[in-house]
């Protein structure tokens, strides 16, 4: 395991990368992008204590979709997937954390997924607001509005009907 510390704007991985790690964000925010039309667009937010990864790139050993960003400065644990992979093959108690990572990332993009479909705008940014209040201390409008899949004029909108 190696740790290291990023500033905020720093990239932790562009897309396209091709990754072998697992991230624990010991302390800080990031977030997971990817690019769409030559936009810019956020995938995910990932706060303090939490894992992520490249799924698709550590598995399956393809170039990672997504890029990783640092939006607060941040303190990040780097968990070689090979290692932990061999391991995972003698000792249950990895093999349970593997499936916990991804039992996680299964669960909130189909969360995420689920709310893009089903929820206005607004009721997505509330949401937002509830389960992670810090979040708009440190990322950009731009990156929530392209998280929520809206624009930042209509962000200002919902944001103004408070």
């Amino acid at each position: 395991m190696e740790v290291k510390e990023y500033a905020k704007g720093d990239i932790i991985f562009e897309p396209g990368a091709y990754l072998k790690y697992i991230y624990f964000i010991e302390s800080g925010f990031t977030r997971i992008y990817y690019y769409k039309n030559r936009r810019d667009i956020t995938h995910y937010f990932f706060g303090p204590n939490t894992f992520s990864t490249g799924i698709e790139s550590v598995f399956h050993k393809k170039p990672s979709i997504f890029g990783f960003q640092a939006l607060a400065p941040s303190k990040i644990a780097f968990f070689p997937f090979s290692k932990m992979e061999e391991l995972a093959k003698t000792d249950i108690t990895m093999n349970k954390i593997i499936q916990s990572v991804l039992l996680d990332s299964l669960i909130n993009f189909s969360n995420r997924f689920y709310n893009t479909q089903f929820e206005t705008a607004h009721e997505r940014y509330n949401a937002l607001i509830e389960e992670n209040p810090e979040l708009f201390q440190n990322a950009s409008l731009g990156n929530i509005a392209s998280y929520l899949g809206i624009s930042q004029q209509t962000l200002s909108v919902i944001r103004g009907m408070k």
